[in-house]
């Protein structure tokens, strides 16, 4: 796919509010038909596609932070909210997170759980494996979303099939000298994945429907003070303000309740 090119928390308020909108919401217009390859503006931001997942990205293995093995091929019958992340970083990730927990908590409050799934996908084979993961989702206080991993090679063809490869980065004796200590270990990093955001909307048919780009933008402004505390300067700014172009919590259940239109009709 060529769409790409490269690169303690909010309350549970937002998530409440945003379940309201969805419901005021559910009678707006289903999603256009597209031609396969094909895509189309989304109202609620980002881009409606129709791209068949090939069977061999399906196929990836992954795992839970439970250590429970799956592949996307195992979600057929739901939608599945996917962005990308790792548990080392200092700029952007956990701000991406506070965004699908409350993205889970919407969907769960207005009784789509069971025909939506919402899932972080690491970038980092290599530290992110199923404890660590659940050491990082244990600091939000909630388990309403996966976060999963898999190898490195797994992961690599996942981000690379999206349009959003991982490139690592090696960091200088300066810059370890100077990056917060990591959240669980007290050490210093030593290297980072650099790597686009996005999140996408898989079909219950193992479809590409939905993309958005750009950074996080949390409704709050809040995370877990661990994860605070292991944010660089400019992480703190996109914490504050990040900058555009940025996806939202609005614009993921915008797209859900345009591709869920027909489900409770």
């Amino acid at each position: 796919m060529a769409l790409l090119a490269g690169c303690a928390s909010s309350t549970s308020s937002n998530a409440d509010s945003a379940a309201a909108d969805m419901k005021m919401d559910h009678s707006a217009m289903p999603v256009p038909s597209l031609a396969p390859g094909m895509a189309t503006a989304a109202p609620g931001g980002g881009s409606f596609l129709n791209e068949k997942l090939p069977a061999d990205v399906l196929a990836l293995p992954l795992f839970d932070s439970t250590g429970e093995a799956f592949t996307l091929a195992d979600f057929a019958g739901k939608y599945v909210v996917i962005t990308n992340f790792l548990t080392s970083c200092h700029e952007i990730c956990p701000m991406t997170t506070v965004n699908m927990r409350d993205i889970a908590r919407a969907l769960s409050a207005v009784g789509l759980a069971s025909k939506v799934a919402v899932m972080e996908v690491s970038v980092d084979g290599e530290r992110d494996t199923a404890p660590r993961l659940a050491a990082y989702q244990a600091l939000f206080n909630e388990k309403s979303w996966i976060m999963a991993g898999g190898s490195t090679q797994s992961l690599a063809a996942l981000w690379k099939y999206f349009g959003a490869p991982a490139k690592k980065e090696v960091f200088s004796a300066a810059d370890m000298a100077t990056l917060p200590k990591d959240w669980q270990t007290g050490k210093s990093d030593t290297y980072d994945m650099m790597h686009s955001d996005l999140v996408i909307i898989l079909g219950p048919d193992s479809t590409w429907r939905w993309l958005d780009l750009g950074s996080p933008k949390t409704s709050q402004g809040d995370i877990p003070a661990a994860l605070k505390a292991y944010l660089t300067e400019d992480g703190q700014k996109n914490l504050a303000a990040p900058e555009e172009p940025t996806w939202s919590v609005g614009a993921v259940l915008a797209a859900i309740t345009q591709l869920t239109f027909n489900l409770d009709k």
